[in-house]
Protein backbone atom coordinates (compact mmCIF):
# COMPACT_ATOMS: atom_id res chain seq x y z
CA UNK A 1 0.00 0.00 0.00
CA UNK A 2 1.19 3.52 -0.79
CA UNK A 3 -0.03 6.98 0.14
CA UNK A 4 -3.08 7.85 -1.96
CA UNK A 5 -4.11 4.26 -2.68
CA UNK A 6 -7.81 3.52 -2.48
CA UNK A 7 -8.66 0.96 0.20
CA UNK A 8 -11.64 -1.42 -0.07
CA UNK A 9 -12.88 -2.82 3.26
CA UNK A 10 -14.52 -6.24 3.50
CA UNK A 11 -18.29 -6.33 4.02
CA UNK A 12 -19.08 -6.41 7.71
CA UNK A 13 -22.27 -5.95 9.64
CA UNK A 14 -25.94 -6.54 9.05
CA UNK A 15 -26.77 -3.33 7.17
CA UNK A 16 -23.92 -3.58 4.65
CA UNK A 17 -24.66 -7.29 4.20
CA UNK A 18 -28.31 -6.64 3.34
CA UNK A 19 -27.53 -3.68 1.10
CA UNK A 20 -24.78 -5.58 -0.72
CA UNK A 21 -27.21 -8.43 -1.46
CA UNK A 22 -29.60 -5.93 -3.02
CA UNK A 23 -26.77 -4.38 -5.05
CA UNK A 24 -25.73 -7.86 -6.23
CA UNK A 25 -29.17 -8.25 -7.78
CA UNK A 26 -28.20 -5.55 -10.29
CA UNK A 27 -24.47 -6.29 -10.47
CA UNK A 28 -24.20 -10.00 -11.23
CA UNK A 29 -20.40 -9.88 -11.74
CA UNK A 30 -19.67 -8.15 -8.43
CA UNK A 31 -18.01 -10.44 -5.87
CA UNK A 32 -19.67 -8.71 -2.84
CA UNK A 33 -16.34 -8.81 -1.01
CA UNK A 34 -16.13 -5.13 -0.12
CA UNK A 35 -18.55 -2.43 0.86
CA UNK A 36 -16.61 0.48 2.31
CA UNK A 37 -13.84 2.62 0.76
CA UNK A 38 -11.10 4.78 2.23
CA UNK A 39 -7.90 6.58 1.25
CA UNK A 40 -4.43 5.52 2.44
CA UNK A 41 -3.39 8.77 4.05
CA UNK A 42 -0.22 8.16 6.05
CA UNK A 43 1.90 5.14 6.91
CA UNK A 44 2.94 4.53 10.49
CA UNK A 45 5.37 2.04 11.99
CA UNK A 46 2.92 -0.87 12.08
CA UNK A 47 -0.12 0.29 10.13
CA UNK A 48 -1.80 3.08 8.20
CA UNK A 49 -3.98 6.11 8.84
CA UNK A 50 -6.95 5.82 6.49
CA UNK A 51 -9.17 8.77 5.62
CA UNK A 52 -12.76 7.62 5.43
CA UNK A 53 -16.37 8.69 5.75
CA UNK A 54 -18.28 6.65 8.33
CA UNK A 55 -21.41 7.13 10.40
CA UNK A 56 -19.26 9.28 12.69
CA UNK A 57 -18.44 11.62 9.80
CA UNK A 58 -15.31 12.10 7.71
CA UNK A 59 -12.23 11.30 9.77
CA UNK A 60 -8.82 9.68 9.66
CA UNK A 61 -8.58 6.38 11.54
CA UNK A 62 -5.60 4.19 12.34
CA UNK A 63 -5.57 0.52 11.27
CA UNK A 64 -2.80 -1.95 12.15
CA UNK A 65 -1.09 -3.84 9.34
CA UNK A 66 -2.54 -7.22 10.41
CA UNK A 67 -6.08 -5.81 10.11
CA UNK A 68 -5.43 -4.27 6.70
CA UNK A 69 -3.94 -7.51 5.38
CA UNK A 70 -6.95 -9.53 6.52
CA UNK A 71 -9.86 -7.17 5.86
CA UNK A 72 -8.89 -4.84 3.03
CA UNK A 73 -7.75 -4.68 -0.57
CA UNK A 74 -5.84 -1.69 -1.86
CA UNK A 75 -5.80 -0.25 -5.37
CA UNK A 76 -3.25 1.98 -7.00
CA UNK A 77 -5.23 4.59 -8.92
CA UNK A 78 -2.63 7.28 -9.46
CA UNK A 79 0.45 6.98 -11.69
CA UNK A 80 2.56 8.68 -9.01
CA UNK A 81 2.15 8.88 -5.25
CA UNK A 82 0.05 12.00 -4.55
CA UNK A 83 1.75 15.04 -3.10
CA UNK A 84 1.62 14.99 0.71
CA UNK A 85 0.82 18.73 1.01
CA UNK A 86 -2.00 18.49 -1.52
CA UNK A 87 -3.42 15.50 0.35
CA UNK A 88 -3.24 17.45 3.62
CA UNK A 89 -5.12 20.34 2.04
CA UNK A 90 -7.83 17.94 0.80
CA UNK A 91 -8.08 16.38 4.26
CA UNK A 92 -8.48 19.79 5.93
CA UNK A 93 -11.46 20.53 3.70
CA UNK A 94 -13.24 17.25 4.42
CA UNK A 95 -12.49 16.08 7.97
CA UNK A 96 -15.49 16.72 10.17
CA UNK A 97 -18.07 16.61 7.37
CA UNK A 98 -21.20 14.69 8.30
CA UNK A 99 -22.08 11.28 6.87
CA UNK A 100 -24.67 11.13 4.08
CA UNK A 101 -27.22 8.47 4.97
CA UNK A 102 -29.57 9.62 2.18
CA UNK A 103 -27.15 8.34 -0.46
CA UNK A 104 -28.47 4.80 0.07
CA UNK A 105 -31.87 5.94 -1.19
CA UNK A 106 -30.24 7.68 -4.17
CA UNK A 107 -28.12 4.61 -4.92
CA UNK A 108 -31.19 2.38 -5.00
CA UNK A 109 -33.03 4.87 -7.20
CA UNK A 110 -29.98 5.17 -9.46
CA UNK A 111 -29.90 1.41 -10.04
CA UNK A 112 -33.61 1.22 -10.81
CA UNK A 113 -33.43 4.11 -13.27
CA UNK A 114 -30.17 2.92 -14.82
CA UNK A 115 -31.26 -0.69 -15.33
CA UNK A 116 -34.88 -0.18 -16.30
CA UNK A 117 -34.76 3.17 -18.12
CA UNK A 118 -31.09 3.30 -19.27
CA UNK A 119 -30.55 6.70 -17.65
CA UNK A 120 -28.39 8.06 -14.82
CA UNK A 121 -29.34 10.47 -12.09
CA UNK A 122 -26.96 13.24 -11.05
CA UNK A 123 -25.11 13.37 -7.79
CA UNK A 124 -26.68 15.80 -5.41
CA UNK A 125 -24.05 18.29 -4.35
CA UNK A 126 -24.24 18.80 -0.63
CA UNK A 127 -22.09 19.02 2.47
CA UNK A 128 -22.47 15.41 3.64
CA UNK A 129 -20.35 12.51 2.41
CA UNK A 130 -20.25 8.76 2.08
CA UNK A 131 -17.04 6.86 1.59
CA UNK A 132 -17.84 6.57 -2.13
CA UNK A 133 -18.33 10.31 -2.51
CA UNK A 134 -15.16 11.01 -0.53
CA UNK A 135 -13.08 8.75 -2.78
CA UNK A 136 -14.65 10.29 -5.89
CA UNK A 137 -13.88 13.81 -4.70
CA UNK A 138 -10.35 12.82 -3.70
CA UNK A 139 -9.57 11.38 -7.12
CA UNK A 140 -11.02 14.48 -8.79
CA UNK A 141 -8.99 16.77 -6.51
CA UNK A 142 -5.79 14.84 -7.22
CA UNK A 143 -6.28 15.23 -10.97
CA UNK A 144 -7.45 11.75 -12.00
CA UNK A 145 -11.23 11.49 -11.70
CA UNK A 146 -12.59 8.02 -11.10
CA UNK A 147 -16.07 8.94 -12.34
CA UNK A 148 -17.96 12.00 -13.44
CA UNK A 149 -18.49 14.28 -10.48
CA UNK A 150 -22.08 14.67 -11.65
CA UNK A 151 -22.94 10.93 -11.46
CA UNK A 152 -24.46 9.50 -8.33
CA UNK A 153 -21.57 7.52 -6.79
CA UNK A 154 -21.97 3.75 -6.74
CA UNK A 155 -19.48 1.36 -5.18
CA UNK A 156 -19.53 -1.12 -8.04
CA UNK A 157 -18.78 1.58 -10.64
CA UNK A 158 -15.80 2.77 -8.62
CA UNK A 159 -14.50 -0.77 -8.06
CA UNK A 160 -14.73 -1.53 -11.80
CA UNK A 161 -12.61 1.54 -12.53
CA UNK A 162 -10.07 0.65 -9.83
CA UNK A 163 -9.72 -2.92 -11.10
CA UNK A 164 -9.39 -1.80 -14.73
CA UNK A 165 -7.33 1.31 -14.12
Amino acid sequence: MKRGDIVEFKVGGRTSGILSRILKFFERDWDRWGWHLGIAYEKSYDGWYIMEATGEGTQTHYYPTWYLEKYTRSYKWFDRVPNKKKMAKFREGYVGKKYDVAVYFWTALQYIIRHYFNRRIPRLLDDRFTCWELVGDFCEYMGKPIQSKYDCPILTDILKELKNG
